[in-house]
């Protein structure tokens, strides 16, 4: 699982979920991580496309059930249109055929809100951790 960030620029998040509690909980979350930037909060899957497309975001946390659509309609647009990004698919409906599906269109993980939550945090803090290491050893380069 690679992101990539320019050196000294925040590991840039965009959160994707039906649920204003569980945004609001994520990005709680993920605030705490060091090196990480909440940039957007999206509640369907228009909107979570046009955020992706806008900032494109190093990471997507995505969940399924959506208004407009699904998660896996946003996943799928997104590999169309060449839109990298770590996608952490973040769902109730943690069935494997869903899984099987966000995979084969480019999620890095699927996790299970019911049992993972946290993990989410983990995950994003070791890419924040990954991104970090890389651009001071680019400044180290360079100096």
């Amino acid at each position: 699982m690679a992101a990539m960030k320019e050196n000294g620029v925040p590991l840039s998040v965009l959160i994707a979920d039906d649920s204003r509690e569980v945004r609001e909980r994520l990005a709680a979350l993920l605030g705490e991580v060091p090196g990480v930037s909440i940039v957007a909060e999206t509640e369907d899957v228009e909107g979570s496309l046009e955020g992706v497309r806008r900032l494109r975001p190093a990471v997507v946390v995505l969940d399924i059930n959506m208004p407009g659509g699904s998660g896996l309609d946003v996943l799928r647009r997104m590999a169309e249109e060449r839109i990298e990004a770590v996608v952490i698919v973040l769902t109730n409906l943690a069935f494997p055929e869903y899984e099987q599906e966000a995979r084969a269109h480019g999620a890095s993980a699927f996790l299970d809100k019911s049992r993972d939550f946290i993990k989410v945090a983990d995950l994003v803090r070791e890419l924040s951790n990954q991104t970090r290491g890389l651009a001071a050893a680019e400044a180290a380069q360079t100096a």
